[in-house]
């Protein structure tokens, strides 16, 4: 017996439909649904990959809250009509017109590169200055008109913040982005009511796009209700007091590594570059975290020594797929 009309009939599409139909690029698509889980794809009798009418709806709703400034995480497990209503409400908003340029400005590890691939297919933004020196970068941008100003860190804290808002005053930037892999909440909280927009990296050229048009009209995003702190448990094995191996990469090395990747087959190199540079944010992360007793303190030690010893061994293999490869760094 044949399955229902509804389901034989039903329309659906392959990721190259979905790019042309909502605009988002391939990467993208997949970055939402990998790491957000924004949208599942379904297997074709065929075995490819191939997404519903509803799934295309939500990625154009996705796409239009991203592009006014909201950050995916956020936003990417809700169901398309509280996606809707979220559209409904920033529709009532009195935009702030986007000017036909855009002058940035971005200090970063990674993106810089990805930016100097990229600088033609950014329009209206206009990157003035895109470097990985935080010393160059200080001393130019008074040097250059700065609309917004974007800065790539590993971790969120005090320094960060004060940095952040130390540029802005210096380049007379009014409008600013933050892209980060750890932070706490209140920091993340605290940036966003001031009017950064905030992207967990890595970030694609299309998000960064976004991000800094979106700069432009950032509508305040409810938060999910906190969960409550669970008290932390000491164990025996947290008890660890391993010698932590010093790092084999700085950040030069890792985003070379990173962007070489595009010059062979091979992006392992890419993957595992990304891949240390997250577990070395970590690390550096949980050794600065804020300790309320001995068991946090305790259980912070175990974090940062076990990342640690990850990091070390993603440091070996990356080692070894580069002097397979024959890159150098």
């Amino acid at each position: 017996m044949s399955r229902s009309s509804s389901e034989n009939h039903e329309q659906t599409y392959g990721i190259g439909a979905v790019a042309k139909l909502t605009g988002l690029s391939d990467h993208t698509i997949r970055v939402w649904e990998r790491r957000y889980q924004a949208v599942v794809a379904r297997r074709s009798p065929n075995g490819r990959r191939v997404y519903t009418t509803d799934d295309v709806e939500k990625l154009n709703l996705l796409k239009l809250l991203t592009d006014r400034g909201l950050s995916i995480g956020p936003i990417a497990g809700e169901s398309r009509d509280q996606l809707k209503q979220r559209v409904e409400s920033i529709a009532e908003l009195t935009p702030t017109p986007v000017p036909s340029r855009i002058n940035v400005a971005i200090l970063g590890d990674f993106l810089p590169a990805k930016i100097h691939a990229h600088e033609s297919d950014l329009s209206p933004v206009n990157f003035v200055i895109a470097d990985t020196s935080a010393e160059r970068f200080a001393a130019d941008i008074a040097q250059h008109p700065v609309d917004v100003l974007i800065l790539e860190v590993p971790i969120v804290d005090e320094e960060t913040v004060k940095q952040l808002r130390d540029l802005m005053t210096t380049s007379g930037a009014r409008r600013a982005a933050l892209i980060y892999s750890f932070a706490r909440t209140r920091d993340i909280e605290r940036l966003r009511d001031g009017g950064t927009v905030l992207l967990r990296a890595p970030v694609g050229i299309d998000e960064l796009r976004a991000a800094i048009v979106g700069a432009y009209e950032v509508p305040r995003v409810s938060g999910a209700p906190k969960r409550a702190r669970t008290r932390a448990v000491v164990d025996e094995d947290w008890a660890m007091d391993a010698v932590v191996e010093p790092r084999r990469f700085g950040q030069e090395q890792l985003a070379a590594l990173a962007n070489a990747s595009s010059a062979i087959e091979c992006e392992c190199p890419h993957h595992l570059a990304e891949l240390v540079a997250d577990l070395t944010a970590f690390e550096i992360y949980s050794a600065k975290c804020a300790n309320r007793n001995n068991e946090d303190a305790a259980l912070h030690r175990y974090l940062h020594q076990t990342t640690a010893q990850a990091r070390v061994l993603i440091e070996r293999a990356l080692e070894r797929v580069a002097e397979a490869e024959g890159l150098s760094y």
